[in-house]
């Protein structure tokens, strides 16, 4: 159980890059390759966010509410059970990472803004291209954070891990 939390931090952190994708375009994927081989530029990284935040917005309102990022976001086994009947929290934590004003709802502007911060942060020599090696470090640094943490946490040396 104490393992669960982490783990699931991790398997998030892991799928994120997925998660911020729209779905593959009609008639199969050939014509593009975002998690692939290929080279994303920041500019293709910004239309996907855009795409994916209008696939999120079911009700087309404009902002992506914490009932629509929940529903975005993959079931976890347990989830009613463990969280005392709250569900799948995920929602709540990538509500925290892309709220920039605090307000519980995620604009058109603040996802795609956090989209392109991690495009940013994952983007090691600032060209405006992210390469699958740059990726592929960017998830090896998260996995050793995350592995880090667990350490941590089964020492006794952590934090009380709230999410």
């Amino acid at each position: 159980m104490i393992l669960r939390m982490p783990l699931l931090a991790l398997a998030l952190g892991l799928a994120t890059p997925a998660i911020a994708q729209p779905a593959p375009p009609p008639g199969g994927s050939a014509t593009r390759d975002p998690l692939g081989d290929a080279t994303v530029s920041r500019k293709a990284a910004e239309s996907q966010a855009v795409a994916r935040f209008d696939a999120l917005d079911t009700d087309k309102d404009g902002v992506l509410s914490p009932a629509e990022l929940a529903a975005a976001a993959p079931a976890r086994p347990g989830a009613g059970v463990r969280s005392g009947g709250r569900g799948n929290r995920a929602g709540g934590w990538m509500a925290r990472m892309l709220d920039a004003n605090g307000d519980g709802r995620i604009t058109r502007d603040e996802f795609v803004a956090g989209m392109l911060r991690r495009f940013d942060r994952m983007d090691a020599n600032h060209d405006g291209q992210l390469t699958s090696a740059e990726r592929q470090a960017a998830r090896d640094e998260m996995r050793a954070r995350m592995e880090e943490r667990i350490r941590e946490r089964m020492s006794g040396g952590g934090a009380d891990g709230g999410d």
